[in-house]
């Protein structure tokens, strides 16, 4: 019969040897704040969170850890005042409480909470540490602030049944199926930016113009699923971002670490601001989608006929690569091409476009299918292409999403953490 220290004793070795999910990296007892962030990450790929869900939750916790540690070494400021340090603090201590109290909190799942009590206990001990060090209470503070102040940030409200405006008509996008997904996001609480509305783009190109016609043959050619001019490595570009930008870029994020040693405070101000980018592009982003509800691909171009260009030759049964069907949220901007600048572009801001190592990443959707780059800038440039070749997006939507990325990312480094 398992009791629950069998339980605790079972979840620890499936964290010391088993994997959780491909996205996992070896635990490190030298750096409390990198093993925190796998266990995090591996949450919310167990509860199955969606990508902008699930960078808001990693940036409560990322940001926990900073200002806990931050409160003990002082080396950068943190995100909310935090009261002075007892003596004798462990920052490894507190970056270990801020993760786990923001965890528990987030995913109230019985499993999920004995996996992070197990961790807690296996992370303390591996460190030399008890419960008695004075930073187990500074990590418990820093992360209740941190919870307290996204409580009502309005992430809660933000799924609700929606319809866009004229769906049905020529460029109005309608749902392939599921339910329209976190139509109020745009209105989450941003955590750095004024609104979600302040970098707004203009609108996507109209339906009578010459860039619509070469977006829409562009993506009805190489976004078919019966495409015959798509290599096949474009075919697996297209697979390997079908994953989530936290599961990419939070890889390529603790490859640098790794590469530059960087030691507790620096990681946590790495971590915290890459995903402060994140969680604000997110925002921005779904604020751009249903202000101008723009249709996807797979219903454009079976309209082609309708929509008042004689360039765009309509095809009733186009089908795009990835066929999952089409993600149920409007088509303009990019998720994936914004979230990805983001956090590609404040990795550069960090540690320079070019860091001087090879950037590696790897995806759990097209597990050994290695991407190699010099510059982050060349990883966005890869997402924007895999998003026509999946047969998502218009190449418009993927570069403004990026740019609306990096101007976020840019406020962000300007007025975050500083």
């Amino acid at each position: 019969m398992f009791t629950p220290n069998r339980i605790c004793a079972a979840i620890v070795g499936l964290l010391l040897i088993c994997p959780l999910t491909s996205t996992s990296h070896a635990v490190s007892v030298d750096n409390a704040v990198m093993e925190w962030n796998k266990i995090a990450l591996d949450a919310t790929v167990r509860a199955g969170q969606n990508p902008v869900p699930q960078v808001r939750s990693m940036t409560i916790v990322q940001v926990s850890v900073h200002d806990a540690v931050n409160a003990i070494t002082g080396k950068h400021p943190t995100y909310l005042s935090q009261n002075p340090a007892p003596a004798g603090a462990s920052a490894d201590a507190a970056a270990i409480a801020a993760a786990h109290r923001a965890l528990v909190t987030l995913f109230t799942n019985p499993v999920q909470v004995a996996i992070f009590d197990a961790a807690r206990s296996y992370s303390l001990a591996a460190r030399g540490l008890t419960e008695a060090d004075p930073g187990i209470q500074v990590g418990d503070n820093a992360a209740a602030a941190i919870l307290a102040a996204r409580a009502n940030d309005g992430a809660s409200l933000a799924q609700f049944p929606y319809t866009a405006p004229g769906a049905g008509t020529p460029g109005v996008w309608v749902t392939s199926g599921p339910a329209a997904l976190l139509p109020g996001w745009g209105r989450v609480t941003p955590w750095v930016l004024h609104s979600g509305a302040q970098f707004r783009p203009d609108g996507p190109p109209a339906l009578d113009s010459g860039r619509w016609a070469r977006d829409y043959n562009e993506v009805k050619e190489l976004g078919s699923a019966t495409s015959t001019t798509r290599t096949s490595t474009q075919t697996e570009i297209a697979r390997f971002w079908l994953a989530p930008p936290s599961v990419i870029w939070n890889g390529v994020a603790r490859r640098i670490i790794d590469a530059r040693g960087l030691d507790a405070s620096d990681t946590a101000h790495t971590l915290a601001l890459m995903y402060l980018a994140s969680a604000d592009a997110s925002i921005a982003c779904w604020d751009a989608k249903y202000v101008f509800n723009f249709w996807r691909p797979q219903t454009a171009i079976r309209n082609g006929d309708l929509d008042g260009n004689d360039a765009t030759v309509g095809d009733p049964g186009w089908a795009p690569l990835l066929f999952l069907p089409t993600p149920p949220h409007p088509e303009y901007l990019s998720g994936h091409s914004t979230n990805s600048s983001a956090m590609a572009t404040m990795l550069a801001f960090l540690f320079g476009d070019n860091p001087g190592v090879t950037i590696l990443a790897t995806s759990p959707t097209n597990e050994g299918f290695l991407r190699q780059w010099t510059t982050f800038s060349e990883g966005v440039d890869e997402v924007i292409d895999a998003r026509v070749y999946s047969g998502f997006h218009y190449r418009t939507s993927d570069e403004v999403g990026a740019k609306v990325g990096r101007q976020v990312a840019r406020f962000v480094v300007n007025h975050a953490l500083r």
